[in-house]
């Protein structure tokens, strides 16, 4: 099965940020994922975009949670994508 790549936009001393990590960290234990973490102020033009809503969550390229994200989320969010066949084998 293909990992689903999950990238967190993210800044230094984002605590929010540091708590959707471990969401997805510990989901990764039941998942096939991929984490990535992109620190928004490498680029001025994502930074600019998000400065104020991070932590942002994109899975597979996709953004799909803004600010907020809860391990049940995630999960129903994975298992959808499953069921649609977005999961490659």
């Amino acid at each position: 099965m293909k990992p689903f790549h999950i990238t967190i936009y993210t800044r230094k001393g984002c605590s929010l940020c540091d708590k959707a990590k471990a969401i997805v960290e510990k989901v990764a234990q039941d998942y096939p994922i991929q984490l990535e973490l992109f620190d928004i102020t490498t680029d001025p033009e994502i930074e600019a975009k998000y400065t104020d809503v991070i932590p942002v969550i994109h899975i597979d390229g996709e953004e799909v949670f803004v600010s907020k994200m809860a391990e049940l989320w995630l999960r129903r969010e994975l298992d959808g994508r499953i069921r649609s066949g977005d999961l490659c084998r």
